[in-house]
């Protein structure tokens, strides 16, 4: 078993749907469900699919368990598929070949987050985008 059909097997039980039920929820199949479970199969590589199954688990968005589920998803090499878009942006080699320079700490990186979140808040109690 992968550790993302691990994941998704717990949260599933832990909220109390049974395979089919769960398949049913998302439009597939119980069988191809139980081989992402089981490790068989990928996880979907679609992001709107992967959305659709955390909405169904109602994972908050942001939280923990989010992250956890659509970082688990990732295919090899790639960004998590809820990331993705942001490789398209022309800042983004400027971002990471920053990080890779700066090496920020794992705490360092945990208070970037806080500050952009904390500006993102502000930005819309104030009416901007």
């Amino acid at each position: 078993m992968n550790d993302f059909g691990k994941l998704l097997k717990a949260i599933r039980l832990s909220r109390g749907y049974g395979l089919k039920q769960f398949a049913d929820m998302i439009g597939d199949l119980p069988s191809n469900l139980s081989a992402i479970e089981h490790g068989r199969r990928s996880a979907p590589a679609s992001p709107d699919k992967l959305r659709q199954m955390a909405d169904a688990l109602a994972l908050v968005d942001g939280s923990t368990e989010w992250e956890r589920f659509f970082f688990l998803a990732k295919q090899p090499g790639q960004l998590p598929a809820h990331v993705q878009h942001y490789a398209e942006l022309e800042i983004f080699p400027v971002l990471c070949r920053t990080l890779n320079e700066l090496r920020p700490t794992e705490d360092e990186l945990k208070l970037l987050v806080e500050l952009l979140r904390k500006h993102r808040r502000k930005a819309r109690k104030h009416g901007e985008n």
